[in-house]
């Protein structure tokens, strides 16, 4: 068997085993060396990013937690205003129905006569609060539609005629 190279250097007195065990050490030393990031380095920049994803997560529910806030606060608003300007729906046996789209379906709802009439012609208006329909003045519809702009709510507001001032007004029993 041949020697290693170490062996015959050894055995020609080229090296002493001092110096051999120090190229050992030497080399042992340089192969555990870490070429690429210390440990101490990489450990803070994962750190560094988890606390800015946590950042970045923290900044989305804020501002979804402030978005649902808002919401709530205008649905409130709407609430005390509807409530505070809705138009009595008239004397319960008194009621005719008037009939307006609802969905896809067309809709009776039980007015007296002069609300109907009312809606008719787009002075009043439907808005759907909580799952009950209120009849409130045009101007409070309007300003309530401007709140809840973008949210899906029910409201119904006929187009505003005008009156010609010209013409009396026609009679409901006239046969042409």
């Amino acid at each position: 068997m041949s020697k290693s190279l170490q062996d015959q250097l050894l055995a020609l007195g080229v090296a002493d085993k001092k110096k051999v065990r120090q190229a050992k050490h030497e080399k042992r030393v340089a192969s555990r060396e870490v070429t690429g990031p210390g440990i101490q380095e990489s450990l803070r920049e994962t750190q560094q990013k988890v606390r800015e994803e946590k950042r970045a997560r923290d900044q989305a529910l804020a501002t979804e937690r402030e978005a649902k806030r808002l919401k709530a606060e205008k649905l409130s608003q709407v609430r005390d205003m509807v409530k505070s300007s809705k138009v009595e729906r008239g004397i319960e046996s008194e009621r005719v129905d008037f009939r307006f789209p609802y969905g896809k379906k067309i809709r009776p709802f039980p007015v007296s006569a002069e609300v109907r009439d009312r809606l008719s012609r787009g002075l009043l208006g439907l808005i759907e609060v909580d799952g009950a329909i209120f009849v409130v003045p045009r101007e409070t519809l309007e300003k309530c539609l401007e709140r809840l702009a973008g949210q899906n709510i029910f409201s119904h507001l006929a187009t505003l005629e005008e009156q010609d001032a010209d013409y009396p007004p026609i009679p409901d029993d006239l046969d042409w």
